[in-house]
């Protein structure tokens, strides 16, 4: 899956069991925030993120967000603790360089405003669900 598309990933998580898929979505999160080394060579930016906004999408918070289309809808995860949004919230914080360990990373984007309020909307849904133990 190293050079499948956003949409491609989140279909793929979105045929998975809800047990499976928040299995699947916590082992990247976790990763990345332990080792963010892995983002450079064993899991995708892309990934990451995908991995990360199915968490996102399985919060109350998230309902009524632009970002939140049918195909991510169908990624959600269910029963997303306070934990797992945390570990999402840390994950979120290596890939976009606000944590100490962060690796450097270009993400390629063609509307990088677009992309900053994204990544700022995700981390503030994450960091409801961590405050109102969602």
């Amino acid at each position: 899956m190293n050079n499948a598309s956003p949409a491609h990933l989140l279909d793929g998580l979105s045929d998975l069991a809800p047990a499976e898929r928040r299995q699947a979505v916590s082992v990247v999160v976790l990763r990345v925030w332990e080792t963010p080394q892995v983002l450079l060579d064993e899991i995708p930016p892309m990934q990451a993120l995908a991995a990360i906004a199915a968490i996102a999408a399985g919060l109350p918070g998230a309902q009524g967000r632009p970002w939140l289309d049918d195909r991510l809808r169908a990624a959600a995860v269910t029963g997303v603790t306070s934990e797992l949004a945390g570990r999402a919230l840390c994950a979120l914080d290596v890939l976009v360089g606000r944590d100490s360990e962060s690796v450097p990373l270009q993400l390629h984007v063609s509307d990088g405003d677009a992309a900053g309020a994204l990544l700022d909307d995700l981390r503030d849904v994450l960091m409801d669900g961590i405050r109102l133990g969602w």
